[in-house]
């Protein structure tokens, strides 16, 4: 008989080993920093005791939760699990008063979620450099901006305040951000993330920015980054599109960010310029 219960810390590895089997590269320090954000609003699935399917939400405040990471185990897929776990998923959120609930998904499962009540908003896409070899690494521009006005910033772009999780994210792994302040409305930040195996680029937030200094800043990224692949993903109408391609990336997949029920109208489409995957959506 299936069961669903709250994902505990001891659940972890076998989350990790289910993301593998996808090869999407979640840590256990991703999920480690999911559940000490929302101890209840990650889910696992039993059947006869046995693990088969998991499920992580991130919630930023009453305004807005992100799905992610719902996977089923291969040997127990066709059984309604994945289903399942996402409706389990959107009542706990919206019985926490969040008001809005979104995820990211790519082309393939556009129908699924669709089926349980979600719509298409704008499309993405993944994107992937190849490495570059390595070399003595230059010392990284100063901070101009600071960790305060980043938070703000992204808070304006973003649509809800997701400063707990970039604090922890700062704090914990091996992560670091460049960003710049240009008066009193125009900031901009951008995120580096430093897995085992590749870099993750995200969130890239540029407010008001003078007309170069997107490209500016993403050059001076890539010069700090060398030896690894780089991922980013970032919507697909956007300018920061043609910069990433020009400077060497190439397009992994696409998909749509999706919202239940109806699409708000809640941050700046404009301002951002790689959406970051903070929850592993």
């Amino acid at each position: 008989m299936l069961q669903i219960r709250t994902m505990r810390f001891d659940d972890i590895p076998y989350a990790v080993r289910l993301t593998d089997q996808e090869n999407w590269g979640v840590t256990r320090r991703d999920l480690t920093r999911i559940l000490k954000l929302d101890p209840k609003g990650s889910l696992v699935a039993t059947e006869s005791s046995r693990r088969v399917a998991v499920i992580t939400t991130t919630r930023y405040g009453r305004k807005l939760a992100w799905i992610g990471n719902v996977i089923v185990d291969r040997n127990y897929r066709g059984a309604h699990i994945g289903r399942t776990l996402v409706q389990n998923a959107v009542k706990y959120l919206l019985k926490s008063n969040v008001k809005h609930v979104a995820l990211y998904c790519f082309d393939e499962n556009v129908k699924f979620y669709r089926r349980l009540g979600f719509v298409r908003d704008v499309p993405f896409v993944r994107l992937r450099r190849k490495p570059i070899p390595l070399r003595s690494a230059s010392t990284a521009a100063p901070q101009a901006l600071p960790l305060q006005k980043l938070l703000s910033a992204d808070k304006k772009a973003f649509g809800a305040d997701r400063s707990r999780l970039i604090r922890m994210v700062l704090r914990n792994e091996d992560a670091w951000y460049v960003g710049f302040s240009n008066g009193r409305s125009a900031k901009s930040y951008l995120l580096v993330k430093k897995y085992k195996e590749l870099y993750e680029l995200g969130p890239w937030v540029c407010i008001s920015p003078p007309k170069a200094q997107p490209s500016e800043m993403l050059s001076l990224i890539l010069a700090e980054i060398t030896g690894k692949p780089i991922e980013v993903s970032c919507l697909r109408d956007h300018q920061a599109f043609g910069l990433f391609k020009k400077c060497g990336f190439r397009v992994m997949n696409h998909g749509y960010r999706m919202y239940y029920g109806r699409v708000p109208q809640i941050g700046k489409l404009e301002a951002n310029f790689a959406l970051g995957f903070l929850d592993k959506g």
